[in-house]
């Protein structure tokens, strides 16, 4: 814009006199002057002015009022000001309220300027008495271009919409920790609405607890203008939540604290399925531990039992070895004197026979008896060392055949209950090896005067009884865990019974077998039933040679 005279506007190179106020180009009197120097200012200031009486004319109009609306002085002088104005009802209203109240009036409205798109404009209008036309009512009018602060806003608004996007809550807070924004996400996770939210102290709106004290955090804040970390907020309902929060700081143009922009994501249900993890991995270690404790239990059992068949099968060897020698000195002093004397005997008759020709019928009489008896006794000892053809019906006969052995140093009886009943051949079998390894550990063991062998039915089923006089077993006796009992309670086992052993206090010994009666008939044949050891091959050829 060209530099023009007060009162004047260039347009097109051509000036145009306005009709308001008269210009002095030589102001004599101190009057003129302050009226040339109002003209200036009004006409030069930064902000469009226009003055409209009562109707709404247009009775004045500066420069900048001139470019804002697109015409020049003289055209708006005298039109009505609806003429520039998009919404006529809007401000014959502001006009209203001009005429009604003699404070300042402002209302927003489009401005329809001749030319190019509307303005959105803030008018604020003020009466004023006017000097031209003898005291009438003007109202001065300020015209404020709000299209910077329109889009602005929309801006912001824009800005807003898409905040209220975010899933997560996001607050504003000011130098108090007031909240001045609160977005769609944090009504969604706290309950509280933005309007009962906004001007509120967030550590009081929502019961915030920290995970350490909150200057500490504010220390950090101001230090690196960020900090984040969980903290628990209690929702309207009184819901406990947990929430992961990051603070941005925003300072002013001095470097001073200004806003703090909070984003809050909840993180309850990943914080209550991390616990929900814990607690499942700490009780799967807990069952774990508790396993490696039962196969430790188990794996040391295991080795107990693989120490206790090292042992038993150590002692069978020994205890073979023992019969062996045991077999042997009887055959050298039974029947190899025996045969030796039958060999004497028959080379003396042999002699006699050769020299003389004759020979004695006693002698050979004496040989058929030591032949006869070194028999008896070979059979005696055979019938010792194994009897295989004990059947259910044998059973008693064999018992008795048992005890009346001339090999026995204590006297042995027999009783046999009216109750029993056996019809079991395999049961039968295995009773009766329970009733010799008894009776041969009496004689070995027990220095008894007597050993009975009953067989009766009890409350529990059949029952075998083998009681003795003798000594009795000690309670750190050995001999519970020799090789005798284990083969015993190992039969008892195969016919699905059970072996006590009891030292009564008026002494001695008594072995007892139960097993059922109703069981025998309808088991089934397992493997080992049958007299075949569940034992390691070399055990059980060793058992083989013993029974």
């Amino acid at each position: 814009m060209t530099k023009a005279t007060p009162g004047t506007v260039r347009k097109n190179g051509a000036p145009i006199r306005s009709r308001r106020v008269p210009a002095f180009r030589n102001p004599k009197t101190e009057l003129e002057a302050a009226i040339q120097r109002f003209v200036d200012l009004y006409d030069f200031a930064p902000i469009a002015y226009v003055s409209f009486d009562r109707a709404g004319r247009i009775e004045e109009a500066n420069l900048v009022a001139t470019e804002l609306l697109g015409e020049p002085r003289d055209r708006l002088i005298g039109r009505p000001f609806a003429f520039y104005v998009g919404d006529l009802d809007l401000f014959l209203r502001h006009l209203l309220y001009c005429r009604t109240s003699q404070q300042q009036v402002e209302t927003e409205l489009e401005l329809k300027p001749r030319k190019g798109e509307r303005i959105p404009a803030l008018l604020c209008s003020k009466p004023v008495t006017s000097t031209t036309r003898n005291g009438a009512l003007l109202y001065q009018t300020a015209i404020i271009d709000v299209h910077e602060r329109k889009r602005h806003e929309q801006q912001l608004a824009e800005q807003a919409r898409l905040l209220d996007l975010s899933t997560d809550a996001i607050i504003v807070r000011d130098v108090k920790d007031r909240v001045i924004y609160w977005n769609k996400g944090a009504t969604k996770i706290y309950g509280y609405t933005g309007q009962e939210a906004t001007g509120k102290v967030i550590l009081d709106l929502l019961k915030s607890e920290y995970p350490e004290p909150l200057p500490k955090i504010y220390e950090k804040l101001f230090r690196d203008n960020r900090w984040e970390g969980e903290i628990v907020h209690t929702r309207r309902d009184g819901r406990r939540l947990t929430v992961f929060s990051r603070w941005a700081l925003d300072r002013d143009a001095q470097g001073n604290r200004a806003y703090v922009l909070e984003t809050n994501n909840d993180i309850t249900r990943r914080k209550e399925a991390e616990a929900a993890l814990q607690k499942s991995k700490e009780l799967l270690e807990r069952r774990v531990r508790e396993r490696t404790r039962e196969l430790q239990a188990a794996n040391k059992v295991l080795e107990d039992e693989i120490a206790r068949r090292k042992g038993l099968e150590g002692e069978i060897l020994e205890i073979s070895d023992r019969e062996q020698q045991r077999l042997g000195q009887e055959l050298h002093d039974g029947l190899c004197q025996h045969l030796t004397a039958v060999a004497f005997m028959a080379r003396s008759v042999a002699l006699r026979l050769n020299n003389h020709r004759v020979i004695d019928a006693a002698d050979i009489e004496k040989i058929a008896d030591l032949v006869n008896e070194a028999a008896s006794d070979t059979r005696d000892l055979s019938h010792a060392l194994h009897r295989s053809d004990v059947d259910a019906a044998g059973l008693v006969g064999a018992l008795q055949d048992l005890i009346e052995r001339e090999i026995w140093k204590v006297p042995c009886r027999l009783e046999v209950k009216p109750s029993f009943h056996m019809e079991d051949n395999t049961a039968a079998a295995q009773l009766y090896r329970i009733a010799r390894e008894a009776v041969i550990n009496a004689n070995k063991h027990a220095q008894a005067r007597e050993i009975v062998v009953r067989l009766e039915r009890s409350p529990r089923g059949m029952v075998l009884h083998i009681t003795d006089d003798g000594i009795g077993f000690r309670s750190d006796s050995k001999l519970k865990g020799g090789l005798g009992i284990h083969i015993m309670k190992y039969r008892a086992q195969l016919i699905g019974g059970r072996l006590e052993i009891e030292s009564p206090k008026r002494g001695g010994t008594c072995i007892s077998c139960y097993f059922p009666d109703g069981a025998l008939q309808s088991r089934k044949s397992k493997p080992g039933e049958n007299g075949q050891s569940r034992l390691p091959a070399k055990i059980a050829k060793a058992l083989a040679v013993l029974v």
